[in-house]
């Protein structure tokens, strides 16, 4: 769901009604400290494992909040 907003609004679609119950479920896995867990991992594909399944992601952090930069909900200079 994440990748499919990312690449929504870094086309532009970023006012689209169709995208509010995506960006609510997105909403809705932030932590209390504004952070998103790593759901799927790519633990053993790549040459150096990052980070833990289940535990708080800078990446997924890092892309949550640039989508939701994009959508206006958070001021860029926060990201």
């Amino acid at each position: 769901m994440l990748l499919n907003l990312e690449a929504l609004t870094a086309a532009g679609i970023v006012n689209d009604p169709r995208l509010e119950g995506a960006v609510a479920l997105l909403l809705g896995k932030q932590d209390a400290q504004g952070r998103w867990k790593l759901e799927y991992s790519y633990h053993g594909k790549l040459w150096q494992d990052v980070e833990k399944k289940g535990q708080p992601s800078k990446w997924v952090t890092l892309r949550a909040l640039r989508v939701l930069t994009r959508v206006g909900m958070v001021q860029p200079e926060a990201v």
